[in-house]
């Protein structure tokens, strides 16, 4: 029978759906053939959270249909991104005893994490990721994997990310209202890490910005593992907000003049350039000069990237990125926004797009582009999901202790490389 994962972002500007087919080639590697896509613009979603549950049902469906249309198949379960303002995080410390006649074994890292796990939360709050930062075996810290490993006492600190219960099962009603079953949540910047980061750039450490509508989500990486998250309540539509208060202009027509228009490094536009736009209590369309609405973008994106700065500075690895900033997300093929990005933190800056030795085929030009990556980095992590549950079906059928050793390494690994 054939397989198929799906994926569904709803993000404050838009709502994407994708849906592939698994594809086992000879050698026993999984790939995706991506069969449909469907995009609609979001309504109901404010700053990434569900505030109008009809309006954000509505434009799911229409996303749902016509990614079933190009697909000729109908989606019955999904990955669904999640991030917004209501996201919170913290790092826990778990412990269980090692017996020493198997040294570390599968059920130990289940205890220490659900040790870890076990942190007290709101009544609002709800556990969404539980991601093993490192774990420590005895006196021997900062391993990355403790299987089989001797000792008597093992402890895992790990990065929890909690969510509101009220925006999740919001989230979640309009999913399920079409009778389709939630595979797994996963917060958005982890998805994205999945679409755009190289594996050498996960290893030195580098941090993942995701610049969406609303919000702008911040995963550290190093070590292969996830490090720190962060959800900050301003994204690209802060920019054109800003537009459209400085030109009296309606939204719609600022965000045109932002997409068109706008770069955040003024100098390379000319200061008799103009523009044209129609404003509010005006019919005709009168003239603004171009170099002023990027000095408008200039001023926020500025705001923005510093106060991402500020976030990683707390978070303590400001200093230790190596491999530098990702940013990815819609907002992020601004002009200029790298070269602004590189002046603020002082270190390598780049934008991220769906890599292009992905193991998946068939996507349309559009979802290869900065702002998909989320959508795209959601199937991927379904795939490797997938793959970890064909890997552990073969080593159940194989039997014995030593399949029996590998299936419990290959159960574990979204704690220890959640990338």
């Amino acid at each position: 029978m054939q397989e198929f994962i799906s994926a569904i972002d709803i993000g404050t500007t838009k709502i994407c759906a994708l849906t592939a087919a698994v594809v086992h080639d000879s050698l026993g590697n999984l790939t995706l053939d991506v069969l449909g896509e469907g995009q609609t613009a979001s309504q109901g979603i404010r700053r990434g959270v569900v505030v109008d549950v009809p309006a954000v049902t509505a434009a799911v469906h229409e996303a749902i249909e016509k990614c079933e249309a190009k697909a000729g198949q109908q989606i019955l379960s999904a990955y669904v991104g999640m991030a917004g303002s209501h996201v919170a995080t913290l790092n826990s410390q778990g412990v269980s005893p090692i017996d020493q006649r198997d040294g570390v074994t599968n059920a130990d890292m289940q205890r220490a994490l659900e040790a870890a796990r076990a942190v007290a939360l709101p009544e609002t709050q709800e556990v969404i990721h539980t991601i093993a930062r490192h774990w420590t075996v005895d006196d021997q810290s900062e391993v990355q994997n403790p299987l089989g490993m001797a000792g008597y006492r093992l402890e895992v600190d790990a990065h929890i990310v909690t969510g509101s219960s009220t925006a999740i099962n919001n989230l979640v009603q309009c999913i399920v209202t079409h009778g389709i079953d939630i595979d797994e949540l996963v917060l958005e910047p982890l998805a994205s890490n999945e679409a755009v980061l190289r594996p050498e750039e996960r290893r030195m450490g580098v941090a993942v910005v995701d610049i969406g509508g609303g919000t702008t989500d911040i995963a550290v990486f190093a070590d292969n593992g996830l490090c720190h998250t962060e959800v900050l309540d301003v994204g690209g539509n802060h920019l054109t907000n800003d537009v459209a208060v400085g030109l009296h202009a309606p939204f719609k027509t600022a965000e045109e003049l932002k997409l068109r228009y706008g770069n955040v490094i003024p100098e390379r536009v000319a200061e008799d350039e103009k523009v044209w736009a129609t404003v509010f209590g005006e019919k005709a369309e009168r003239s603004f000069s171009r170099r002023f609405i990027c000095q408008v973008l200039e001023a926020r994106a500025m705001e923005m990237l510093e106060l991402i700065q500020e976030q990683l500075r707390k978070s303590g690895y400001l200093e230790r990125l190596p491999a530098g900033i990702v940013l990815t997300g819609g907002a992020s093929q601004l002009p200029g926004f790298t070269e602004l990005g590189r002046r603020v933190f002082n270190m390598p800056v780049r934008v991220g797009a769906p890599r292009s030795d992905l193991p998946i085929s068939g996507l349309s030009r559009a979802f290869q582009s900065p702002g998909y990556a989320t959508t795209v980095g959601l199937l991927l992590w379904g795939l490797h999901e997938d793959a970890r549950a064909v890997q552990r079906g073969f080593e159940a059928e194989a039997g014995g202790e030593e399949a029996a050793w590998l299936n419990q390494a290959v159960g574990w690994l979204r704690n220890l490389l959640p990338g």
